[in-house]
């Protein structure tokens, strides 16, 4: 079965719920029409009204693990996500916000389309031009995405535009003075030249026919701190996927 059909779930939850089987929002009450993700962080789906609208919630996990009380932790979450859809929300290439559930779980519209792995053809010539121009306009606001190297995230609209979703780990910090704001905004400026780094990578990966040399080039190059964590980062990575396969989770 195709993954998108599927959607994202593991074999084994180890924290949380799937989602909820219906909510009600303004008057109309929607239900669950497909499971797009479950992890150990949160559980997202997409739900229909009985009129054909169609939405998206994805609620934070608030119960604990292994004894640790994590409630807090999806709070502050969902918190930190909304803002994010808050701060972006007139870029016109983030799905709008329609409102919270409770304290840890929120709605934003449904884009129809496909993201890039499960795109059939190829994204139109001017795709990563305009994804590049999104990337630009998220940094503007004083955010950096993270997590642009999956292409899942990064959806092809029906009418060509590209759209972001997922701003779980995105990073906005709020502005602070001293050496801290001096650390913030040199952290902030490295995860956005990762951003546009990964922008020419996916480029590379989907319209690589597109490319001039010089871009060709630029997206064989990760910056330095990327090597790093890369150097770091993929063991600690396979060992926790092994993990995951161990307890079947994966």
């Amino acid at each position: 079965m195709a993954r998108k059909e599927q959607g994202r779930v593991p074999k084994r939850i180890l924290r949380g719920r799937l989602p909820r089987e219906s909510f009600e929002m303004g008057e109309r009450t929607y239900r669950l029409q497909k499971t797009l993700k479950q992890d150990f962080f949160a559980a997202t789906g997409r739900y229909v009204s009985d009129d054909g609208h169609r939405v998206c919630l994805k609620h934070y996990h608030t119960e604990p693990w292994l004894g640790c009380p994590l409630e807090w932790a999806g709070r502050l979450m969902a918190d930190r996500e909304v803002r994010h859809y808050q701060l972006l929300h007139d870029t016109g290439g983030v799905p709008h916000l329609v409102g919270r559930i409770g304290k840890s779980a929120f709605v934003h519209e449904w884009i129809e389309g496909s993201d890039l792995l499960d795109l059939a053809d190829p994204p139109p010539e001017d795709f990563f031009d305009q994804l590049e121009a999104l990337v630009r306009a998220v940094h503007a606001r004083g955010m950096a995405y993270v997590d642009m190297n999956k292409p899942d995230n990064v959806l092809v609209a029906e009418d060509g535009r590209p759209v972001l979703i997922d701003f779980q780990i995105s990073w906005a910090p709020r502005p602070s003075w001293g050496p801290l704001g001096t650390i913030k905004r040199r952290v902030l400026a490295m995860l956005q030249e990762a951003d546009l780094y990964h922008v020419r990578k996916l480029k590379r990966l989907y319209r690589g026919d597109l490319m001039t040399p010089q871009e060709r080039a630029a997206g064989k190059r990760p910056p330095w701190f990327l090597r790093l964590h890369r150097a770091f980062g993929a063991p600690l990575r396979d060992l926790r996927r092994k993990f995951l396969e161990w307890v079947g989770a994966r």
